[in-house]
């Protein structure tokens, strides 16, 4: 049992204790919101079209995080005018667990041993993404600190000359 969804502009199929990633949304990580905007419902015998959405329908789910994709870069290049601007951009996202489907008289719920899995995935993930973080300059002056050692003196920078003087 599967149905197709939009949010954010985007169409996905959702599937009973599968995650998506969609355009971020405004809901605290936890809590449960209801997606009305089904476009297809298809369970093994039969297939709903909406004209555009269906009517008592909906998919039901769970926050699980807030997140940013990976960086992609855009480059702005010109031929022989030494002209290259690269500019960087992270889109947010929305981890949402789909835990409910329900269309006309059929519904579909999670198994509640499927959402503590994902739910601890998501904890894990968040784990390993803190322990390969490096510490900012402030954190390493502050363990050293705390470790009864002289803070590091702050390097000079060095200018260089372009004219002798004569």
């Amino acid at each position: 049992m599967y149905s197709i969804v939009e949010t954010g502009g985007f169409q996905y199929k959702a599937e009973v204790g599968k995650t998506l990633r969609v355009p971020s949304l405004e809901e605290d990580v936890g809590s449960c919101l209801d997606i009305k905007s089904v476009l297809l419902f298809a369970d093994g015998e039969s297939i709903s079209v909406g004209t555009p959405v269906l009517e008592n329908a909906s998919v039901k789910v769970e926050v699980l995080a807030h997140g940013k994709a990976d960086k992609l870069f855009s480059v702005k290049k010109k031929r022989r005018t030494r002209y290259e601007r690269r500019h960087g951009h992270r889109q947010g996202y929305t981890e949402v667990l789909v835990s409910e489907i329900k269309a006309g008289g059929k519904s579909s719920a999670i198994d509640p041993q499927v959402a503590v899995r994902q739910r601890a995935r998501i904890v894990a993930l968040a784990k390993q993404k803190e322990q390969n973080k490096p510490l900012t300059r402030k954190e390493k002056i502050a363990a050293d600190i705390a470790a009864g050692k002289e803070p590091r003196p702050v390097r000079k920078k060095k200018f260089l000359k372009t004219a002798k003087e004569g």
